[in-house]
């Protein structure tokens, strides 16, 4: 199974062998061990780390709520790359930079090759998940020392175990002899039947992968279409699919992952409501999973969420590799439902701006009876 991920994830010119990938029984594993790495060279109690782009919502608190890392957080934008450098610049010490590529839940695409040269210069691990791209997908092993995968994602598929990895680039991170240092620290936890059902589940990995990114690919291409949809995030057709197309690789597609902002809640809720496929938290499932994605990760900070554009109502759409016919009658009902929804509230919304009728036209009054004395 190691051979099987170095392999999906090597290139021309940096060829992975079994060795430099180290599994770990959970995704959130991989990202903790990290932390040895960097705790191997510092002792300070304050110790800084980057968050570029807004991730997913376990790597910010496994770093600051469990290893006490001060998370410094940036958005995805170009200007936040400038903004990093001009920190850098300054004086800010930073022992570690982690992104996703692309992100979750917004699939934005990050400058891979800028962060590559500024990490060269400020020496600091530059670490990248490419849980959502997957190395089917996207090269990012190029640009980074070290990437994370959650194996438990689209890697198995079949939702009947975890696991993760750490992939270590060849003759990267040598100024902090990564692989030495991660390896020498080293303990294989995972449980021996586990690994044995991830590596028959992976067996088919770039199949299912290739399949589900087409069938995502489609579904984007037919909500951005229609009437109640307000921006559909996927890597195709987004802002960033210049940089993202700059990783991608050649004749692959975009991902099988993407989320949909809705122009009003009721359209949300009853396309979320309407959406005939299994709900939950995950991704990367061979089956389709909606959930309503804010909801569940950032139910207590709403507000935070919100001003990274990770909306209330946000709904995310992990799509699996079921045939393009389910999945249109699928997606169609859902839609219909929330055209019906915004058209409820448009027709609630101009009665109640009608004038009341009864209470412009004067009611006659009542005659009095005659009073006899």
């Amino acid at each position: 199974m190691q051979q099987r991920i170095a392999d999906s994830l090597s290139t021309k010119d940096n060829k992975l062998k079994n060795s430099d990938v180290l599994l770990y029984p959970t995704g959130m594993s991989d990202i903790s061990h990290i932390h040895d790495i960097i705790s191997l060279y510092t002792t300070a109690t304050k110790r800084t780390v980057a968050i570029f782009g807004f991730l997913y919502v376990d790597t910010f608190k496994v770093l600051s709520k469990i290893h006490g890392y001060e998370c410094k957080l940036y958005d995805a934008t170009q200007s936040d790359l400038e903004t990093l450098e001009e920190d850098l610049a300054s004086g800010l010490q930073l022992w570690a930079l982690f992104t996703e590529f692309p992100g979750n839940p917004l699939l934005g695409s990050v400058d891979l090759e800028r962060i590559e040269r500024i990490y060269d210069e400020y020496d600091f691990l530059f670490v990248v998940d490419d849980t959502v791209g997957t190395s089917v997908n996207v090269d990012v092993i190029s640009h980074c020392d070290v990437v994370c995968t959650g194996l438990t994602k689209m890697f198995s598929g079949r939702c009947n175990v975890m696991g993760g990895s750490v992939a270590l680039k060849p003759n990267g991170g040598a100024r902090w002899d990564i692989k030495k240092r991660l390896k020498d620290r080293y303990t294989n936890t995972n449980f021996p039947l586990d690994t044995i059902v991830m590596e028959k589940n992976s067996a088919d990995f770039e199949e299912r992968v290739i399949k589900a990114s087409q069938n995502a690919q489609h579904i984007a291409d037919i909500l951005r279409k229609h009437s109640s949809v307000g921006q559909v995030y996927y890597p195709k057709g987004s802002p960033t699919q210049q940089l993202h197309e700059k990783y991608k690789r050649p004749g692959k597609g975009y991902g099988y992952l993407l989320s949909i902002r809705f122009k009003a809640p009721a359209a949300a809720i009853a396309f979320h409501d309407a959406l005939d496929v299994a709900k939950g938290p995950s991704l990367g499932t061979n089956f389709t999973l909606g959930c309503a994605y804010t909801l569940f990760a950032y139910y207590d900070e709403l507000e935070w969420a919100e001003e990274y554009g990770v909306v209330k109502h946000l709904v995310r759409i992990s799509v699996g590799i079921e045939n393009e016919r389910f999945l249109d009658e699928v997606i169609k009902t859902a839609l219909d439902a929330a055209e019906r929804a915004i058209l409820n509230t448009q027709k609630r919304r101009n009665q109640s701006s009608k004038p009341n009728v009864s209470r412009l036209i004067p009611v006659p009054r009542r005659a009095q009876p005659s009073c006899h004395n």
